[in-house]
């Protein structure tokens, strides 16, 4: 009984050292840019948001559908991508934010006149994509195959590690009784 837990026990210490080094890449950077993502806004990874005229109904803003082609034309100007991910109404700010699919330029537009009023680059958008695993469809696809693997690879790695440190914790206590 006695030799047969040591050995499960050497089991699951021999299939918890392999899962932790075949991972360790993936979870050192998991660990280090969930950091970063939590840090981004006292590192300055994110553009803070500008301040325009505060406008508080629907009816004072520039239509969306401008707000959209002033943002495209800005980006085909200096060469970039228009394909547009997202815009981020802020009414509180009267700033619309304006976030493109292929690079990681956020446009801030005044919602009152229209105008592009900030253009910096949210570098937590990059971190983020690391993150998740989605920076290889960035880059080389676009379908969400690898974030999919990646995530499942990540979450299933450290359930087994879990299971498997539980068990050697258990298993040395037990041996110890």
């Amino acid at each position: 009984m006695r030799r047969r837990r040591a050995q499960r026990i050497r089991n699951f210490r021999k299939w918890h050292k392999r899962i932790g080094l075949g991972l360790l890449t993936f979870f050192f950077l998991m660990a280090l840019t969930g950091v970063l993502l939590a840090w981004k806004d006292p590192l300055g990874l994110k553009p803070s948001t500008a301040k325009a005229a505060e406008l508080t109904t629907v009816e004072q803003w520039t239509p969306l559908d401008q707000i959209v082609q002033v943002a495209q034309a800005h980006a085909r100007a200096k060469g970039l991508d228009t394909q547009i991910d997202r815009v981020d109404i802020r009414l509180d700010k009267g700033i619309a934010k304006v976030l493109f699919k292929r690079h990681f330029t956020e446009l801030q537009i005044e919602g009152l006149s229209g105008e592009v009023v900030s253009e910096e680059v949210r570098a937590d958008h990059f971190i983020e994509r690391i993150h998740d695993g989605s920076i290889i469809e960035f880059y080389f696809s676009q379908t969400d195959t690898s974030k999919w693997v990646y995530s499942t690879l990540i979450g299933l790695g450290l359930i087994a590690l879990s299971l498997s440190g539980y068990f050697l914790w258990y298993g040395s206590k037990k041996m110890t009784q």
